[in-house]
């Protein structure tokens, strides 16, 4: 396969995927499901190593006041899609205020145990943390205490990094700094050594290093984890407090994520959902990453989560989350356009899908990746519905668990969309 536009080519494209959290933005073009813009399969991964699906079955845990066909549809739908993904396991969740609510898992939590994955189980989920690290740089803009605009320029803080003179808060948030992403470095690094866990100078000094993408900062769009290392970094310079105990107090205190937790060091707390990766083939296919670190991850991918946390983050994430009006409308209107996607991009912190007739904003969501695991959530305005979804594996590009949400998008988007007639006010138009 040929370059295009200095993209790295075949196998080493695709297997960048996994470590940019499928460097696919989750801008929802299917139910919450983000297009994987570097999606398919690693080259050198065969079918024949693909984890097979368990047989195991979890039953519906609520389906709310939803149509029995309808239910029995979406269960089909997602046998379809969880055996097409060659996950160990999946669960995913559907709730629509007045409507009802679905979750339902299939496959194992730990090969070879049957022990089916839970909503309670926790797992990591990846660049997720990337909308909570972008919501609280905008609850700290938005109070009087704190000097830091959407507007000031890198510089402030990181006079040495490449072009810190022009790139703003703003830029970093939605990825038009033009920062590059490290690619396949960071796999080799990884898989060298999947227990390291970085500090976050470090991170930002491989960021400077990494060559920057073909345009000026501002005019373009390419999504790479250090302009959240880079945001983080800040937010601890400007508060004075440490990224882990911003989070904790600003969100997941506040927001019932009792069962959440910024991770750098990777671990999880039982009930929790072992990973399997296809990513690093000297270390076996698949691995058990259960206990490797998110040591190349930090503020643009280190939280671990469980299905009802998400489903809490979603709602709040829909509110507003503790951000101003004006900034909540600035989140989702000042979106950097992804190359193929229409009416679809990256706004401050999520990625932003708009409706083509009305301009009105029909859903808000991110994808993650981490070695073993997939994730996707996704609020959506008009109907203010959540949909969630946590697969314990990778297939080798991160993207696995993309797989299930297209088997369910045909039946789960009507609803979960809705559609908007009129213009909307801000921050949903």
């Amino acid at each position: 396969m040929e370059s295009d536009g200095g993209q790295p080519t075949g196998s080493r494209r695709k297997r960048r995927a996994l470590l940019s959290t499928g460097v696919a933005v989750a801008v929802a073009a299917i139910v919450v499901i983000a297009v994987t813009m570097w999606a398919g399969s690693r080259g050198s991964v065969s079918e024949d190593a693909q984890p097979a699906a368990s047989a195991t079955e979890t039953p519906p845990a609520d389906s709310g006041a939803l149509d029995p066909e309808l239910v029995a549809q979406l269960e089909a739908a997602l046998d379809e899609g969880f055996a097409a993904s060659g996950m160990p396991g999946v669960i995913v969740g559907m709730w629509i205020p007045g409507e009802g609510e679905w979750v339902s898992a299939r496959g194992e939590a730990e090969v070879g145990t049957g022990e089916p994955i839970g909503p309670d189980n926790q797992q990591k989920i990846g660049s997720i943390t990337k909308t909570i690290v972008g919501t609280v740089m905008l609850q700290v803009i938005g109070e009087p205490d704190f000097d830091v605009s959407l507007d000031d320029t890198l510089d402030r803080w990181y006079p040495d990094f490449p072009e810190a003179s022009n790139i703003t808060v703003r830029m970093l948030l939605n990825h038009s700094s033009g920062i590059g992403e490290s690619g396949q470095p960071q796999v080799d690094r990884i898989c060298a050594d999947p227990h390291a866990i970085r500090t976050p100078d470090e991170l930002i000094a491989i960021g400077a290093a990494t060559p920057r993408a073909d345009f000026a900062p501002g005019e373009g769009f390419e999504y790479a984890n250090t302009n959240y290392f880079l945001l983080g970094g800040i937010l601890e310079q400007v508060t004075g407090t440490d990224l882990a105990t911003l989070i904790h107090d600003r969100i997941t205190e506040p927001f019932g994520m009792e069962r959440s937790r910024f991770a750098p060091d990777g671990q999880v707390a039982a009930p929790l959902t072992h990973g399997y990766s296809l990513f690093c083939p000297a270390l076996g296919e698949p691995a058990d990453t259960v206990d490797w670190a998110n040591g190349e991850s930090w503020a643009g991918g280190a939280m671990v989560s469980t299905l009802e946390d998400l489903h809490a983050w979603g709602e709040a994430l829909g509110e507003g989350a503790g951000v101003t009006p004006e900034l909540q409308a600035e989140r989702y209107a000042d979106v950097a356009p992804v190359p193929g996607q229409t009416g679809a991009g990256y706004g401050l912190g999520a990625g932003v899908e708009h409706d083509a007739a009305t301009g009105c904003v029909i859903s808000v969501s991110h994808a993650g990746a981490e070695p073993g695991y997939g994730t996707n959530l996704a609020y959506y305005p008009q109907t203010g519905a959540v949909f969630a979804m946590l697969g314990n594996g990778d297939g080798g590009t991160g993207t696995a668990v993309l797989e299930v949400g297209k088997a369910l998008a045909p039946l789960l988007r009507p609803m979960l969309v809705g559609s908007p007639t009129e213009p909307c006010a801000p921050p949903w138009g």
